[in-house]
């Protein structure tokens, strides 16, 4: 392995409990933690469909890798669109890991909220009120690989996102057509990104994700200390090239990163990559590129 090089684990199985803890381990040379609140980001975009929703198991599993790295207190935190956090954690069983884990509970749509800039349909200005508390964490995005209808796939990068825009309205102001979402993804990514990503493609969701897709038995598991490092990697795991999916390309040059600056350890992407379905408007989300040069657009809109 070359010095400097960003690892990305990527592991093969049908045990959660057993890959999110070594994909962790392949990694955890790379993992470290500031002194600053530790909060956990599930993905619970409805909380009523357990295979939308990031698997207790895995969030379990990077609970206690984090302990074991010496955290002591944790704020599990979700934002669905549909339903409450409290809802989620009832339905999907995460009650019980404050029986073993020192954690406080976030309902991230009701959080005091700070401005963020974004686009609009039009490719102007607006502006977006996301979660000081998340803004001011260690993140760690533990989140299911699934497939989506706006910005093709959904993984460790925009669990957080998303997730941390304040309320349902929040989040429906993101969805501005292709472009306006990429380019809004990729402005929010400046300032609020995970500092820890575990990505649960055990049992992925394909076809119209993020919701109403169905199950692919994938049996991938991947995590990164790097903000967007675990996607670009997961996103080919699944089938798809990184010019297919705007924020994270546009992520991607924002921070100079190549895929020379990344390595995989553990299995090979080609070993274990599987196809999933795309959404059935595939067509229509691919249409995400800035006609001409990007940064002038991207850069107009202020901070």
């Amino acid at each position: 392995m070359a010095d400097g090089k960003i690892k990305v684990s990527l592991v093969s199985g049908k045990d959660r409990t057993s890959t999110v803890p070594e994909a962790l381990s392949l990694i955890a040379d790379q993992v470290q933690i500031p002194d600053k609140p530790v909060l956990i980001k599930p993905n619970f975009v409805s909380t009523r469909n357990q295979l939308s929703a990031t698997p207790v198991d895995a969030v379990h599993s990077t609970l206690a890798f984090l302990k074991s790295k010496g955290v002591n207190s944790f704020t599990i935190a979700a934002g669905p669109a549909i339903g409450s956090a409290d809802d989620g954690f009832e339905n999907y069983g995460y009650w019980p890991l404050a029986d073993e884990f020192n954690v406080t509970w976030l309902d991230l749509n009701t959080d005091e909220t700070v401005k963020v800039a974004a686009f609009d349909d039009k490719l102007n200005a607006q502006y977006l009120n996301m979660s000081r508390t998340m803004s001011e964490s260690y993140i760690v995005s533990v989140t299911r690989t699934k497939t989506h209808n706006n910005v093709v796939v959904t993984l460790g990068l925009k669990n957080i996102l998303v997730g941390t825009l304040a309320g349902r309205t929040e989040k429906q102001k993101i969805h501005q057509g292709s472009k306006a979402i990429n380019l809004t993804l990729a402005k929010m990514a400046q300032h609020v990104a995970p500092d820890l990503t575990v990505l649960d493609g055990t049992e992925g969701m394909q076809g119209n994700g993020p919701v109403d897709g169905h199950s692919i038995d994938s049996r991938i598991t991947l995590a990164s200390a790097h903000n967007i490092a675990a996607d670009v990697i997961g996103l080919q795991a699944m089938g798809y090239r990184l010019n297919q999916v705007g924020y994270l390309r546009y992520a991607m040059e924002l921070r100079g990163l190549t895929l020379d600056d990344i390595e995989v350890v553990g299995e090979p992407i080609e070993d274990v990559k599987i196809d999933f379905k795309s959404h059935d408007n595939i067509a229509s989300q691919l249409t995400w590129p800035v006609e001409g040069d990007w940064r002038p657009v991207f850069d107009a809109v202020g901070d």
